[in-house]
């Protein structure tokens, strides 16, 4: 009889192994949305104003939150006051199920645009923190006012990782995360724009990417701040001048 018994506890703890991941990737047995809720409400320390960018909310119909997985959002056009250069900013939180899962290679597609090269990786480099590394691509469209060319950065950010970055598959890479960040840069492709770096949006991120860091991961910022604190017992001791 145990020869019986033996295979069928294995499938039923198979079976039940299999349900607990599914559930967990599907919030079956939690609150959806919570913790990528709660950290959602740190969106309104992102400054609308830095440098010589000024940021204007833009309205994002329901169906386009839904599809995106967007539990909270920023959507905001910066525009530089001095060479009147654009950038879209789009900030999203949500379930990396669905964060992950819609990428300018497939909404832009679907909104009439053609991408015209392979994703490439690139790296911003951020003052003082680590290089954020972004996915970037190009999208052309043409309609009777003439012909749009975007170049789109994208990228992702697990809250306890605190680091922007672009794997392979990030459904994978992610795949069991309640609370994913994920951002856009997006901006017209510029006559002088020879070289990604010379894109107004990477010039852009430079500035912004530390003031969105220190709003998203204000208990990174305390820990540094801590860590650059002596604390008075360990003061080094006052020589004694000797008699």
């Amino acid at each position: 009889m145990n020869r019986i018994y033996l295979p069928l506890a294995a499938s039923l703890v198979l079976i039940v192994s299999l349900a607990l991941v599914e559930g967990k990737m599907r919030d079956r047995w939690g609150t959806p949305g919570v913790e990528a809720a709660e950290l959602g409400k740190r969106f309104d320390q992102v400054p609308k104003k830095i440098g010589d960018w000024v940021g204007e909310d833009l309205p994002v119909e329901e169906v386009t939150r839904k599809t995106a997985g967007a539990v909270n959002y920023v959507s905001r056009l910066y525009t530089n006051s001095k060479n009147r250069n654009t950038v879209n900013l789009w900030l999203i939180i949500g379930h990396s199920r669905d964060v992950c899962r819609h990428t300018p290679t497939v909404c832009y597609p679907s909104q009439g645009f053609r991408q015209t090269g392979d994703p490439l990786k690139h790296h911003i480099d951020v003052l003082g923190e680590e290089p954020a590394e972004f996915f970037t691509a190009t999208f052309s469209k043409e309609d009777p006012s003439g012909r749009h060319l975007e170049r789109v950065f994208w990228a992702w950010n697990h809250p306890n990782t605190d680091i922007w970055e672009a794997p392979d598959n990030a459904r994978v890479h992610y795949g069991l995360s309640r609370a994913l960040y994920k951002l856009y840069f997006v901006g017209n492709v510029l006559n002088d724009e020879n070289t990604i770096d010379s894109s107004a949006s990477v010039d852009f991120a430079k500035l912004m990417l530390p003031a969105l860091n220190a709003a998203l991961f204000p208990e990174k910022i305390a820990d540094t701040v801590q860590s650059d604190i002596q604390p008075a017992g360990d003061a080094p001791a006052e020589e004694v001048p000797a008699e």
